[in-house]
């Protein structure tokens, strides 16, 4: 496992190395993975709120909230999330291949004593659903077996890579003579760490950093194919205006080093898990007329310039 976490830090597109040795690896992140992150974090809470919404009341602060029913089950959301940016210094330790951690995210229940197994049952299930959801590859999760407790149990959500199995979620359960209590923990960093490891394992051939469309920081990226430099400022404007338009609609777009080489220009958005590149060139310029590549499948499809806002907005779910 030790070369494949190795892989991930070498990301160069998500990670910038500070210092390392053979103990220890620190590293800052960059705009890419503080994107990913921000992503995991949008969709845990979604995730929350879809489960709960229609069932029991969800606060954000567990010692302000006075207005517990009892017998009523409700939910309490705990973050402990730092200011990522390209200056927070992340450590990972070699030796016993774990993050040091500065994130938390919990998930906290009050449930009546005689439904709490019921609940423990049920959030397990919800919390090893929602990382299959998040990752391109659905079967990689499982449950560890349930440890129990004289008032307690505990059960892990293992990530089953061909290498060994990783934590990334802890449920658990305990009880008093009053109240019942269901916790489900996890971290941002080791989630990151989980679907970039997910991802490098499923890459392609052409060394496409196979993400989740839901997760994958970038959605979409321009690259320009020209014969004649005289056409390239006015793509470039095109390609900017294009991305404009894209963020406008909340879709996360990017248009890397568009000097280079077509080829090169689509390696670096396959090495960053983009989902789709929109390819413009001398011909959009008099037709309309661009390529949409699929990055998984490698297909390629037309798409006019007056349609490619309402298509990219159907593509990415917004």
């Amino acid at each position: 496992m030790r070369t494949k976490v190795l892989k991930v830090i070498n990301l160069s597109n998500f990670f910038n190395i500070a210092k390392s040795n053979n103990k220890k690896i620190t590293y800052t992140y960059k705009e890419a993975s503080i994107i990913l992150l921000h992503n995991i974090r949008a969709r845990w809470l979604q995730f929350i709120y879809a489960k709960t919404s229609q069932h029991f009341p969800v606060y954000l602060n567990e010692h302000k909230t006075k207005t517990v029913i009892k017998n009523q089950p409700c939910g309490f959301i705990h973050q402990v999330v730092p200011q990522f940016n390209q200056e927070h210094l992340v450590e990972y330790d070699l030796e016993n291949l774990s993050t040091k951690t500065t994130s938390e995210l919990h998930f906290n229940m009050i449930v009546p004593i005689q439904d709490v197994m019921q609940y423990f049952m049920q959030w397990q299930r919800y919390r090893k659903y929602w990382w299959s959801s998040v990752t391109t590859t659905p079967s990689l999760f499982s449950l560890s077996d349930i440890k129990h407790k004289e008032n307690s149990a505990n059960v892990d959500v293992l990530a089953n890579f061909n290498w060994g199995s990783k934590i990334v979620e802890a449920v658990s359960i305990d009880t008093d003579t009053e109240s019942s209590y269901l916790r489900c923990k996890m971290s941002l960093e080791d989630a990151l760490f989980t679907l970039l490891l997910d991802g490098l394992n499923n890459s392609t051939k052409e060394e496409y950093l196979r993400l989740h469309n839901k997760m994958a920081p970038y959605k979409i990226a321009l690259a320009l194919e020209y014969d004649d430099s005289k056409y390239f400022d006015t793509l470039k404007e095109l390609a900017a205006l294009m991305m404009h338009k894209l963020e406008q609609k909340n879709i996360s777009t990017i248009c890397p080093n568009v000097e280079l080489p077509l080829n090169s220009q689509l390696r670096e958005n396959f090495k960053i898990g983009v989902t789709y590149t929109a390819i413009i060139s001398e011909n959009t310029l008099s037709n309309g007329i661009f390529h949409l590549l699929n990055s998984s499948t490698m297909l390629k499809e037309q798409i006019h310039l007056a349609d490619f806002e309402s298509y990219a907005t159907l593509l990415c779910g917004k």
